[in-house]
This record gives structure tokens, C-alpha cells and sequence, in this order.
């Protein structure tokens, strides 16, 4: 089984073939699409379990410093779980009244290929796109492009 160097590799020569990307200190890779923005990572998974070592966490965040409200976590539970492709997720905020919404999914990294990697990806940033600016009406917050 590929190592989790040899699979951010992997995927660092397959985002730079299709994207305009950069890479942050930990060696993630980082793609922006209009308002959006996204990140790849590689990270240990299940060592020697089902003889898969490696997942692939793709990550889109959509809005930061949300009002934490029922209403919010009802969309972000129902709707927000609903995607083919991904689904929403609130994070931590650094004020306990807020959070943070973002926009992922995970592959598994050791037979990874670039197909299945670029069409993810799209399909992640993509929505992540159309999302900010939906979500943002509802519920505040700020884009990342805001930040």
C-alpha cells in the first residue's frame, strides 16, 4: 500500500495538471473557483484494515462566522446531507455563538485515481460555489472570498 507521501504527491501532480492551484505549509492543496475556495489533503486511514491506508479529504469552506440558530443546523442536517457528491458540516468558530460552515468529502487515496480525484473536486468546488452565496442569504456569514 502507497504511503500517505506518496499518495499527496499523487495528488499534488494531478491537481497541478488540472488546476491553478498552491500549496500551504503542510503540503495541501489549495484551488479557488470565483467566491470559493477548496483544499486537498492526505492523511492516515485504517492502517492495514481491508488493506486501505490513505483518504483523500477534500474540503470547501462555505461560510464562516455563522449565527449558530435551529434553523441553521436543521439545513446543514437535512439539505446540507443530501448531495451526491459532499455534504455540510458546521466547525468550530472561536466564538462559541458562531461556526463555521464547509462543504466536504473523503476517498480513499491508495487506488486513487486522477478521474475520479478531478471530478470530485469539481463537483465539490463547484457547489461550494453556488452554495456560499445561497447560504449567506439565509443564514449570514461571510464567504471566503470575503474574508
Amino acid at each position: 500500500m502507497p504511503t500517505v507521501d506518496q499518495v499527496k504527491n499523487k495528488v499534488l501532480r494531478m491537481m497541478a495538471k488540472n488546476y491553478n492551484i498552491t500549496t500551504d505549509d503542510d503540503g495541501d492543496v489549495i484551488l479557488r473557483h470565483e467566491s470559493a475556495a477548496c483544499s486537498v489533503s492526505v492523511s492516515e486511514w485504517q492502517p492495514d484494515r481491508e488493506g486501505r491506508n490513505t483518504v483523500v479529504v477534500i474540503s470547501a469552506p462555505i461560510l464562516w462566522e455563522v449565527k449558530r440558530t435551529a434553523a441553521l443546523y436543521e439545513w446543514v442536517a437535512t439539505t446540507g446531507q443530501s448531495f451526491i457528491f459532499g455534504r455540510t458540516a458546521c466547525n468550530v468558530s472561536a466564538d462559541s455563538a458562531l461556526t463555521n460552515i464547509a462543504f466536504e468529502h473523503n476517498i480513499i487515496g491508495d487506488n486513487l485515481d486522477e478521474p475520479e480525484l478531478v471530478a470530485t473536486v469539481t463537483a465539490l468546488i463547484s457547489t461550494a460555489n453556488d452554495l456560499d452565496d445561497e447560504l449567506q442569504q439565509k443564514f449570514g456569514g461571510k464567504r471566503t472570498i470575503d474574508l
